[in-house]
């Protein structure tokens, strides 16, 4: 067995080259250039992992699992900040608001167009920014970009371009944070933006409005920066659209001009398929609901309990700040982090309880987290990991969602310990899931 699972890997690695090749990339793309087929008018957009092969902002050599996982880290430490930062100012309740800033490094991302006439542009998805924004030809003469695919976005050359004065309304929320005032630059009345995000990577420039096309549906007067300068590594995409609850947000801003329904639903892809997210109304069936809280600027989730092939662990030390009914802590939604974050005495005891039953694995002492392969043994099993939430909810993680693959053979739990509880991307792969603002709530699908 163990012998013929080698050589299937192998051909698929020989063949892959050859499947690469024969994808057609623009039929791959074309509903970014059609409106959603269904009666429920919502607008839906393709998404592709970044490393998909027709991703244009792809890198074959691929992100280090180190780096991923320090990563993963910053984006915790300054989350982590802010929240102690917001419990002294005691935050109000029931407000929706976005979710952390998105990585910067690797995740998901679509096609747009900008401008008359249009710009395509290859931006990163990221389900917490509350402004969007993308590389302008000004960032190219100030040598203030990062490498990327496509044209840069040249406001002169659009007849519809217009810079935001700093009168503007829309100026106040330009920064991205409702809790900071925009920005203007005096000597041009045009208002101005400056974004950090949470592995400190920045992004700067002038605001202004334009025609944006996107799904069939064409936006006039859509608010997003042309970014002059940078700072940190972006990868190479065009810039970033987000799906907080912010006025400037893409998602915002869609859902206002278009009548949608507040909610965005979606299907993250693996690097090998194609997924999608979706404005508006979306389909309940085989959905199960957990509500979704906000504190200041995040989404969080009430975490109830997590299970190891039914052992539940003792998640009762290093407890966060959980919500009133619930029984251990809030958990924080982050689709830019590559990996989950648990607590440190929770990490340690997911481990251990992974270790004592995962068969045909060796633990490894010396990379935390991580089991390499045993081949004298030929049965392969892998525990079943549940997480648990309020209202009874559960995601389910298999093997592909719970372990990363590294090297030959090796696997690495796809969760880093850090302070507090946090959800990030890989547990939400290829898995459809709803973010219902207008309802508070989240749902699942673990089919």
């Amino acid at each position: 067995m163990e012998q013929s699972m080698k050589a299937i890997v192998i051909a698929v690695a020989l063949l892959w080259p050859a499947i690469e090749a024969s994808l057609d990339c623009s039929s791959v793309w074309n509903d970014n250039n059609h409106p959603l087929s269904n009666t429920s008018g919502a607008i839906r957009l393709t998404v592709l992992h970044h490393q998909h092969a027709c991703s244009p902002v792809r890198n074959p050599a691929g992100l280090p699992f180190s780096r991923q996982r320090s990563t993963t880290l910053e984006r915790e430490h300054q989350l982590a900040a802010h929240l102690s930062f917001r419990r002294r100012r005691a935050p109000p309740t029931n407000i929706s608001a976005p979710v952390t800033s998105a990585s910067s490094l690797s995740g998901f991302v679509t096609q747009i167009a900008l401008g008359t006439p249009p710009t395509r542009q290859t931006v990163l998805i990221d389900s917490a920014a509350a402004f969007a924004w993308v590389q302008c030809v000004s960032c190219a003469e100030k040598e203030g970009c990062f490498d990327h695919d496509g044209p840069l976005f040249d406001p002169g050359a659009s007849t519809t371009y217009r810079r935001l004065p700093c009168s503007s309304a829309s100026c106040v929320s330009a920064s991205g944070n409702g809790d900071i005032p925009g920005l203007c630059a005096v000597q041009e009345s045009t208002c101005v933006y400056y974004i950090e995000y949470m592995d400190s990577s920045a992004s700067a420039g002038r605001v202004g409005t334009d025609m944006l096309t996107f799904g069939g549906q064409d936006l006039p007067g859509f608010v997003f920066g042309c970014s002059q300068r940078y700072a940190g590594a972006f990868g190479r995409y065009s810039g970033i659209f987000g799906f907080a609850t912010g006025q400037l947000s893409f998602f915002s801003q869609v859902v206002e001009r278009t009548r949608q329904y507040k909610a965005f639903s979606y299907y993250l892809p693996s690097p090998t398929s194609v997924g999608y997210i979706q404005v508006g109304a979306y389909d309940e069936g085989g959905l199960d609901f957990t509500p979704m809280f906000t504190n200041g600027s995040d989404y969080y989730l009430a975490l109830t309990g997590i299970t190891v092939d039914g052992c539940p662990l003792d998640l009762t030390a290093g407890r966060g700040v959980a919500p009133r009914g619930t029984t251990v802590a809030a958990c924080y939604l982050d689709l830019g982090a590559a990996f989950s974050i648990l607590p440190r005495q929770a990490y340690d005891k997911l481990e251990d309880e992974v270790a004592k039953r995962i068969r045909g694995y060796d633990r490894i002492r010396s990379s935390p987290g991580c089991f390499d392969p045993d081949y004298l043994s030929a049965e392969r099993v892998i525990p079943q990991v549940q997480l648990m939430f309020s209202h009874g909810v559960l995601l389910v993680l298999d093997q592909e969602k719970l372990m990363f693959r590294v090297g030959d053979g090796r696997l690495c739990l796809g969760f880093v310990p850090g302070t507090i509880y946090m959800l990030g991307r890989m547990q939400m792969q290829m898995m459809y899931a709803v973010q219902d603002i207008e309802k508070s709530r989240m749902g699942f699908s673990n089919k």
